[in-house]
């Protein structure tokens, strides 16, 4: 998969150069999206097989390792034409292969998944990708859902491929990092707690929308919250970390989602009584950019070479 990654890092700096040049009309948070299907994804599903080893590849997951990258250049080509049918049916590629992962996750249910909080990260981020993957396609065919029109619905395709899928990963990482410690200390019950936040901060986020603006508001606060939490576990992991390069990725991750979040939690606040203190644009531009480039991708490098270090240590303390 990281092969992958650096061939959709290297389309994603391709669009993002034409679109500066104005050879396709995309905005930046157009772009913010791109990234994720093409870096984004691949990095996360990179991370997932180093953690889990040989032990959790089932065959959907297969089926979805391979078709990432077809699946992912479909939505590219999606952006470079008009929203409608065409559009949609490009992007409905995407949708494929998040269902794939869907169904590995369930399929880790199955197997007795929800049995530790280290699997439920793991579900819990294939479970969301394809709720990101279905508003793609409702945004590319130029649907209002609910009511809801751009670029709300594609921002909610954004929000569950970073905060759905990539935060959880994150965080699993970061648990595993820390050490099993005792289940009733003080540290593990925090960072529990910081996990329950991760891990359903992006579906209450979105049903607070649906729901009404006080909802909207608290699960706002509490995703923020727990990614907050969780930038300071990050940073309380790094004395655990090997090699300088992943100590500094996963240290700028640390600081990226604590801006970042502070931010989204001034937003929130700003934006119930409807006079928000930073506008959508600005949000677009100041916390996506931190959360997709700081704490995402530097957070997935960061964790996925800590990973590396882990694997080549063990192989070495084999006699």
């Amino acid at each position: 998969m990281m092969r992958n990654a650096l061939i959709g890092g290297l389309v994603w700096i391709a669009v993002a150069t034409a679109a500066a040049m104005r050879w396709v009309e995309l905005e930046w948070i157009d772009l913010l999206f791109l990234f994720a299907p093409l870096v984004i994804v691949p990095l996360g599903l990179e991370l997932t097989r180093r953690v889990d080893g040989a032990e959790q590849v089932s065959l959907p997951l297969k089926f979805a390792r391979v078709a990432q990258l077809p699946s992912a250049l479909l939505v590219v080509a999606s952006f470079w034409v008009q929203r409608g049918a065409l559009a949609a049916g490009l992007a409905a590629g995407w949708l494929g292969f998040s269902g794939l992962l869907a169904i590995a996750g369930l399929t880790r249910l199955w197997r007795g998944g929800f049995r530790s909080l280290d699997a439920v990260f793991a579900v819990a981020a294939f479970l969301y990708l394809p709720v990101g993957g279905a508003w793609l396609v409702a945004s590319r065919l130029g649907l209002t859902p609910m009511g809801f029109q751009e670029p709300i619905v594609l921002l909610t395709a954004v929000h569950f491929h970073y905060a759905g899928f990539a935060a959880p990963i994150l965080a699993r990482s970061t648990r595993l990092e820390l050490g099993p410690g005792s289940p009733r200390s003080i540290g593990r019950v925090l960072f529990n707690v910081i996990a329950a936040g991760v891990l359903v901060g992006p579906g209450l986020l979105a049903a607070g929308f649906v729901i009404g603006p006080r909802v909207k508001l608290a699960a706002a606060l509490i995703l923020a919250a727990s990614e907050i939490g969780l930038a300071a576990s990050l940073f309380g992991a790094l004395t655990r970390v090997r090699g300088l390069a992943a100590k500094s990725l996963i240290g700028v991750a640390a600081s990226s989602v604590m801006f970042a979040m502070i931010l989204a939690a001034l937003w929130a606040i700003g934006e119930y009584p409807l006079q928000p203190f930073v506008h959508l644009q600005q949000m677009a531009r100041l916390h996506g950019t931190a959360n997709a480039f700081g704490f995402t991708l530097c957070g997935l490098l960061g964790w996925t070479q800590a990973a590396g270090h882990a694997e080549r240590a063990a192989r070495e303390r084999r006699p």
